[in-house]
């Protein structure tokens, strides 16, 4: 008989903004919990920097006894659209797959906490607006603004236009969509656009170094894996991933499952996506959200894109 693929499961529901803000809409929410909990436990930290505490204090047991394995996801693009990867592979050494360079490049660039002072809570500011003005300034010119773009207050950077430009973007070299395959299939907003009412341009810009320190903290390097990059897609039969993986990294999109009832939508969207993975999982059916998803051929150039540079939302298979 097979078992669950999890024993624990950490669901984020993650933000980019520049304030510590806590217990409400549009904050941080974590849900996590065993698997043989009945609900999850939900927490609000006031910063990336305490969240990522949280997190990985959900992580380091099931390390450390080399037993079990855990399912962390986040609900901001893993990746961006493809091609996008090419405009920063001059500024990142060594041969390295499109995520890769990516993460590396956000990680080396994103700082947050800005102006935190020692001994004092973190001020969850970020410099993810210069980050993108940088980018754009590199890669865009007049006739071709972008490709990330709207500020909190316009006119702040002269690279990052306030209106959406003309899309695809095209550069030397060569063009980048607006929206990856998955965006397109789950209806998401582009991971370009930085601020306003559904926008998740931010939430990528400051989650990915956070995935990034995570992943490949020498403490969990070796025993974690990030899907559907590091891991191929799922088979229904047989083995899938490595007995040693003990954290797998995967996207979630909340909005693909109805929220469960609560006064904090944003809790009750990371309640529903524990519950979903914990039930799914108890009944043997999990293993499915992470194969091939429908009408993507095996092989194909969509394929290829999805498993090297844009991801998959788990979950988003229709």
């Amino acid at each position: 008989m097979r078992m669950p693929l999890f024993d624990c499961y950490v669901m984020v529901d993650w933000s980019g903004g520049d304030r510590r803000r806590a217990g409400k809409q549009d904050c941080i929410w974590i849900a996590h919990g065993s698997a043989t909990a009945d609900a999850p436990i939900t927490v609000s930290p006031a910063s990336r920097t305490e969240a990522e505490h949280i997190i990985r204090s959900q992580l380091q047991p099931i390390v450390a006894a080399k037993n079990g394995r855990v399912l962390l996801c986040a609900d901001f693009g893993y990746g961006y659209p493809a091609r996008f990867a090419s405009l920063l592979s001059k500024s990142v050494s060594g041969e390295l797959p499109p995520w890769r360079i990516v993460w590396q490049y956000m990680s080396k660039h994103l700082q947050d906490d800005l102006g935190t002072k020692p001994g004092q809570q973190p001020t969850n500011r970020s410099n993810r607006f210069e980050v993108a003005s940088a980018i754009n300034a590199a890669v865009s010119g007049p006739a071709s603004p972008g490709p990330f773009w709207c500020l909190f207050k316009a006119g702040n950077y002269a690279s990052v236009p306030q209106k959406r430009p003309l899309q695809p973007f095209v550069c030397t070299s060569g063009s980048v969509a607006p929206l990856r395959i998955t965006d397109r299939r789950a209806k998401s907003d582009t991971p370009f656009r930085l601020f306003g009412t559904g926008s998740v341009g931010s939430q990528v810009l400051t989650g990915i170094p956070r995935l990034d320190s995570i992943r490949f903290d020498p403490r969990f390097a070796r025993c974690s894996a990030v899907w559907p990059f590091e891991t191929a897609w799922a088979s229904p039969a047989g083995t899938w991933l490595d007995p040693e993986v003990r954290i797998l990294h995967a996207e979630i999109y909340p909005s693909v499952r109805a929220p469960l009832t609560d006064t904090i939508k944003d809790r009750g969207q990371v309640r529903a996506m524990w519950h979903w993975a914990r039930d799914l999982d108890g009944k043997n059916s999990l293993i499915n959200e992470f194969a091939i998803p429908p009408g993507i051929a095996s092989g194909s150039q969509e394929d290829t894109v999805i498993r090297s540079e844009e991801g998959w939302i788990l979950g988003c298979s229709d």
